[in-house]
């Protein structure tokens, strides 16, 4: 699954950092009208690993951040 946004995006060298809770990036942090509390990556990262998946995010060409949700395949056990 892949989020796609248009906003100012995340520094390489804050990608890391932003999956922690209540983490903000200095940017959102002096935009009153953004709100938040740095959790919802944190969350996401979260839930993503309890279900064996993975979170990564990258830039986006032209501006803005994916974020990728990504899982293991399951393979269905076959009964003979």
């Amino acid at each position: 699954m892949r989020v796609l946004d248009e906003g100012p995006g995340i520094p390489e060298e804050e990608r890391r950092n932003v999956v922690e809770p209540f983490y903000r990036v200095d940017v959102a942090r002096t935009l009153r009208e953004s709100g938040g509390f740095g959790l919802g990556l944190a969350i996401v990262q979260a839930i993503a690993q309890a279900h064996r998946g993975d979170l990564t995010l990258r830039e986006r060409s032209g501006g803005g951040l994916e974020a990728r949700l990504s899982w293991p395949v399951r393979q269905a056990a076959l009964s003979g």
